[in-house]
């Protein structure tokens, strides 16, 4: 960061304070210099986003508290899952190029239909985006995943311990690796 940056930085969150302060003597309400900063550094509060959906045929609309109740499950979860992929790709388009590219997901796209996942697949691939899936019942051999490594893990009998079955997904076929 150059020193104007850091400059422009420290009197952006000056003004704020001094913001709080203002407000905070003007409603005769003492607060600690600790909450103030707490609330100036909240980042939930600098942005404001709004998701749009659309259904062939429609036109976009927003997605609205009242929209997302009247979804099926797997909508719900598409609702959820497009926007998350669309800012983690996000936040690594700003990284460096050489940083890995991960997400992970536990329980993958529970509730959602063949199709879809087939789709958000398509989705993780398309924004490049290396992914650590687990599920008891996805193997993510899709076609649109061009390659996957895969890991079976079983615990018979509630062993002491698990054994790992390796395969490869190659876009077209699932291979036992030995």
């Amino acid at each position: 960061m150059k020193i104007e940056d850091l400059n422009k930085l420290s009197q952006h969150f000056r003004a704020k304070i001094n913001e709080a302060r203002r407000i905070q003597e003007e409603l005769g309400k003492a607060r600690s210099f600790h909450s103030i900063i707490k609330e100036i550094l909240d980042y939930r509060k600098w942005f404001e986003f709004k998701l749009y959906y659309k259904r062939s045929g429609q036109n976009p609309k927003e997605l609205t508290n009242n929209a997302f109740y009247q979804f099926s499950g797997g909508e719900k979860a598409m609702a959820m899952y497009v926007p998350l992929f669309s800012a983690v790709y996000a936040r690594y388009e700003g990284a460096r190029m050489d940083c890995p590219r991960i997400i992970s997901l536990d329980e993958a796209f529970a509730g959602v239909d063949e199709r879809n996942i087939r789709d958000m697949f398509r989705l993780l691939t398309e924004l490049e985006l290396d992914f650590i899936v687990n599920s008891q019942i996805l193997w993510g051999d899709y076609d649109t995943v061009p390659s996957l490594s895969i890991c079976e893990l079983i615990r018979q009998d509630n062993a002491d311990f698990v054994t790992v079955i390796r395969y490869h997904w190659n876009g077209k076929v699932k291979e036992l690796v030995c």
